[in-house]
């Protein structure tokens, strides 16, 4: 297992989401999109 190639995709998912929740208009939406972004970040922290 590459743990960087692994750490570099989420840090690319979570810096796609965190552009895009702005931009949501449907509060469930973006409700779940924060979900994903905090889960993103609690893997990542796991890396570090």
């Amino acid at each position: 297992m590459d743990k960087e190639k692994i750490q570099k995709a989420i840090i690319s998912a979570l810096l796609l989401l965190n552009n895009e929740v702005e931009n949501i208009e449907f509060e469930d939406l973006k409700k779940d999109y924060l979900t994903v972004i905090g889960n993103l970040e609690r893997a990542l922290n796991e890396f570090q």
